[in-house]
């Protein structure tokens, strides 16, 4: 492996179908709900994708394959647009921005077709072409994994690293739980209400007994907010995507809070080839990356530990 980082256990887990599934295709419209409703179960559907003029499609941890189902048309995709944002669309204009939807439990509904812009500025989706439903799940089972690597001492600071789809947000999710019933105080920028999924200030999901959640903010104003009135050992920023998500990086650790975040990359190498998270990793707040991979449909997860100069040729 590279200069700087080491390599350490590597271990596996299963994916086991639940409830999640149902819950999430409630926002399509019934009679399309109720086909897709009928898939066997004996692996988790991640995603349903829904193209107009063709069939839906299912993704699993081993790909993505088309149902036998008859093709999607374009009313079918704006009735589900329509049924996710609880006939507001109005309501949900800051997410539609960013092409997204964030649904009850946490599931979210990415937009595809032609882009509205108004001033230079990206207002929505119309026209849609395309969806994707992305079904969120609680995840206990990683616990036997993580649970070493967190340890009992104060929270350390970790970056969890994938490509899309891999499973980042769970892992993430799972790792504020075990901190925070371990009696330390976290705090959870949920900037797109994936990770708590809050329903009239309750969690959907169980993030711990030890944790506050600030949800809809944009990560370095949840941040600063976070840290004047919350006093978290550690702070959870799911996805670092923008120059301001490193600002907020930075300001957790001037104030020696832990952080744990997310990023799109297949390994530290990788991170090292851009310059969003070259600049991340020369704030030397991450001690340690936990990567998650694939092999054969099942989820990898591998830690290595930061050293040094990690982006040094």
């Amino acid at each position: 492996g590279q200069a700087g980082h080491r390599v350490g256990q590597v271990m596996q887990m299963e994916v086991k179908q639940d409830g999640m599934f149902m819950q999430a295709i409630g926002c399509l419209p019934p009679p399309r709900a109720a086909e897709l409703a009928r898939l066997d179960g004996q692996q988790a559907v991640e995603e349903v994708r829904l193209r107009v003029g063709r069939p839906p499609a299912v993704r699993t941890a081993t790909g993505e394959r088309e149902t036998d189902f008859p093709p999607v048309t374009a009313s079918e995709l704006r009735e589900t647009l329509s049924r996710a944002a609880r006939y507001s669309v109005h309501s949900y204009a800051e997410s539609l921005r960013h092409g997204f939807v964030t649904i009850g439990g946490g599931h979210r509904l990415g937009l595809c077709g032609t882009v509205a812009e108004e001033n230079g500025q990206v207002i929505g989706v119309r026209g849609l072409s395309s969806v994707n439903l992305r079904v969120a799940r609680q995840r206990s089972d990683v616990d036997e994994i993580i649970r070493p690597w967190i340890g009992t001492e104060r929270p350390r600071s970790v970056l969890l690293l994938s490509p899309p789809g891999f499973g980042k947000t769970t892992l993430l999710r799972e790792w504020v739980r075990l901190v925070s019933d371990a009696g330390h105080p976290v705090a959870v920028a949920d900037e797109r209400g994936e990770i708590a999924a809050l329903a009239d200030g309750a969690p959907q999901f169980s993030v711990g007994r030890c944790t506050d959640v600030l949800e809809n903010c944009a990560k370095r104003q949840a941040a600063l907010m976070l840290l004047k009135t919350m006093s978290p050992e550690l702070i959870a920023f799911d996805e670092i995507t923008a120059p301001e998500d490193v600002e907020a990086v930075s300001l957790c650790a001037h104030c020696g809070t832990a952080v744990l975040a997310s990023a799109h990359a297949a390994d530290v190498d990788d991170l090292c080839r851009r310059p969003l998270y070259r600049a991340l990793l020369e704030l030397h707040v991450f001690e340690r990356v936990v990567i998650i991979t694939r092999d054969e449909g099942k989820r990898q997860y591998r830690m290595e530990e930061l050293e040094g100069d990690i982006c040094s040729s």
